[in-house]
């Protein structure tokens, strides 16, 4: 049975369409990770948990807006709000009331985020927080995790791909959760680190959760050698409870950078943390600011509006689904099907290898160099013809998931790894 094959035919719409979208777009796409083999079908509307393509399909949706809309897809009170505050002025480009409220709001549910700066990615959040580092320290050099995806900047999108070099100019790239090699490739670099900057839960770098041990390294070699830390919590912010997932951890960075969740389904970053260093700012003689979209006021009310109703959900409910939904899909995997099932909380990944040979589930470098990209491009149109979406053959449950989702889920995940044992 050639899946492909029932692909292109069940999403035949999107498929004739698919061809104008490369016509104008390399690849089709204007975001790599929105393209899979043979094409992406096409989306009309998303509501909720689903997503509704233009070929009238439903679909359970894990990725939910690259893992934005942890509140589900046009969420009716945010949804409102947005109209409202769009019939006061769409894009000004002036201080706004909801700017101050969002950070207030932030602040409030992350005390250590004394001073911040608004942007309008998780990208440029980082990189305006690695160029803070860099001039806070007088320090040159930038360390980051091998796999590790901070956004598209020039410095961060080093290594993100095996095979991995480690060392290029001012960056530098050490293994998660391998503290002994980390240190080993930091040392020599000791007195020119200004910052390490990590996500505590790798997203596209595995779905793996730091390890205490590692995390306690890094922060102690920061404070030994003045470099700061950095947590990207682009993804995990807001994600795992309502705040900073560092006092789940009880590493506190110096900085954070934060999206996805805080804007309430629009274009949003943040960065910041200790007042002595956000000041630097203040001096002048550094670039940070910029962003014609910045602090826009349909974004921060939606985010603020967000965090309003965020504040009222039990975490626990869904990052329980998660936990639940990695001891299934474990139990339906044996120990040869060369299948890793990673997560923390709400969060799901599957890896798929070759071999499996010398892997630990906890060291993503270890994996991240043997992926079978085509059982895992199988894999996924699998899924979404058992009617889910997925991304990195997982993704996030929210608040939008039912129970009913949770077993279509379940079921999903069951035919699918079934289907691609029987070959």
């Amino acid at each position: 049975m050639n899946y492909f094959d029932i692909y292109r035919n069940r999403f035949e719409n999107s498929g004739d369409i698919f061809v104008r979208f490369k016509g104008l777009f390399p690849k089709g796409v204007s975001h790599d990770i929105r393209f899979f083999p043979p094409f992406p079908f096409v989306v009309e509307r998303a509501y909720g948990s689903k997503i509704f393509t233009i070929d009238g399909i439903e679909l359970i949706d894990m990725w939910m807006g690259h893992y934005a809309n942890i509140l589900g897809h046009a969420n009716g009170e945010i949804v409102a709000e947005i109209c409202r505050v769009s019939s006061e002025g769409v894009q000004i480009g002036i201080l706004n009331r909801y700017q101050l409220q969002l950070a207030e709001r932030i602040r409030d549910a992350v005390p250590e985020m004394e001073l911040m700066r608004f942007c309008t990615s998780g990208t440029e959040a980082t990189m305006y927080a690695t160029r803070i580092s860099k001039k806070f320290t007088r320090r040159a050099v930038i360390a980051k995790i091998e796999g590790g995806w901070h956004g598209g900047n020039t410095d961060l999108s080093f290594d993100v791909k095996p095979p991995y070099n480690r060392v290029k100019d001012d960056v530098l790239s050490i293994p998660y959760n391998d503290l002994e090699t980390a240190l080993d490739i930091l040392h020599p670099f000791k007195d020119k680190v200004a910052a390490i900057i990590l996500e505590p839960v790798l997203g596209a770098g595995g779905g793996v959760a730091a390890e205490l041990d590692f995390l306690r390294g890094i922060r102690r070699f920061c404070d030994e050698n003045g470099a700061l830390l950095i947590f990207d919590e682009t993804i995990t912010g807001f994600r795992f409870r309502f705040g900073s997932i560092w006092p789940i951890f009880g590493v506190k960075p110096d900085l954070f950078t934060m999206g996805k969740i805080i804007g309430g389904g629009f274009a949003i970053g943040v960065y910041g943390g200790r007042k002595e260093i956000m000041q630097i700012i203040e001096k002048g003689d550094i670039i940070t600011g910029g962003g014609t979209f910045s602090e826009h006021p349909v974004a921060m009310a939606a985010g603020l509006k967000t965090l309003e109703l965020l504040e009222k959900h039990d975490y626990n409910h869904i990052n329980l689904l998660g936990e639940k939904l990695r001891e299934n899909i474990s139990s339906f995997i044996s120990k040869d099907s060369k299948i890793i099932v990673s997560g923390f909380g709400s969060m799901t990944a599957l890896h798929f290898y070759k071999s499996c040979d010398d892997v630990d589930n906890k060291k993503p470098s270890t994996f991240l160099t043997k992926p079978d990209v085509d059982r895992e491009n199988l894999f996924k149109i699998m899924m979404i013809l058992n009617g889910v979406f997925t991304m990195h053959s997982g993704g996030c449950f929210t608040f939008a998931h039912s129970d009913e989702d949770f077993r279509n889920i379940l079921s999903a995940y069951k035919n699918s790894l079934d289907q691609l044992s029987n070959g």
